[in-house]
């Protein structure tokens, strides 16, 4: 019997994973649990936007930063301004920024804030000015642990996530879910999921989220990339 998978990742988000999920042999649903919409920007976010070329590194926290950041930094910069460090928290926003033109600095494994604190690149960031680009609320690991560093530090946050209003489970019986952020795991909480389910968390910061809920069975994928989510779930369920 052909298992049955939820994808919960935003819309237009999901089609490379579901294209997976389907060459692997499982039926995938896809329902996503966040709605992404822009912030308006205030009037120091937008001089900082403006004033991009003073800032030593600027950071990128997900694609969907990039994806918020391009479109808000092309109202001030037809053109990228040089010397900057472009840091990336992933492959996947690496490569997002890549298709910009933009010569992108990343981890090379962990994709997450600890990894990129490991750089050498910001191991000696006193008197830096660094721009953090990402969505509202978030961690604060990256921002505070810079500007412990000697670095001054400014955060704008480009878009919002807010539960989606039109979740559903899907009718047939699911043998796992795939979550890939906190904010995701909160959401879905709002809708009783099943404790019976195998929860894929794409971080061990998810996972200890959802093992927090009370729910046992849980996996932790390498990175909440695409690939690694399904390596991690056909390790955990029975060949389909």
């Amino acid at each position: 019997m052909t298992q049955h998978v939820l994808v919960t990742r935003p819309q237009g988000q999901q089609h490379a994973i579901m294209a997976l999920l389907q060459a692997a042999g499982f039926h995938a649903s896809h329902q996503p649990t966040l709605t992404l919409s822009p912030l308006p920007l205030a009037a120091a976010d937008r001089t900082r936007l403006l004033d991009l070329d003073q800032y030593q590194g600027v950071f990128f926290v997900s694609p969907n930063a990039v994806r918020f950041g391009v479109e808000a930094l092309r109202d001030f910069w037809p053109q990228w301004p040089v010397d900057v460090h472009w840091l990336a928290v992933g492959d996947a926003t690496a490569a997002a920024l890549r298709a910009e033109g933009l010569d992108v600095i990343s981890p090379p494994t962990g994709f997450n804030s600890e990894a990129v604190l490991e750089l050498p690149q910001l191991q000696h960031v006193a008197g830096w000015k660094v721009l953090v680009l990402c969505g509202d609320g978030g961690r604060m690991l990256l921002t505070e642990t810079l500007r412990a560093r000697g670095a001054e530090v400014d955060r704008v946050a480009l878009y919002q996530r807010d539960c989606a209003k039109d979740f559903k489970w899907p009718p047939e019986k699911l043998a796992a879910a795939l979550v890939t952020s906190v904010e995701s795991w909160q959401c879905l909480l709002n809708h009783s999921p099943d404790p019976e389910m195998l929860y894929v968390a794409g971080s061990a910061r998810i996972g200890a989220a959802i093992g927090a809920a009370g729910f046992e069975r849980i996996a932790v994928a390498d990175s909440p990339h695409d690939e690694d989510m399904v390596a991690c779930l056909i390790q955990h369920l029975s060949s389909p």
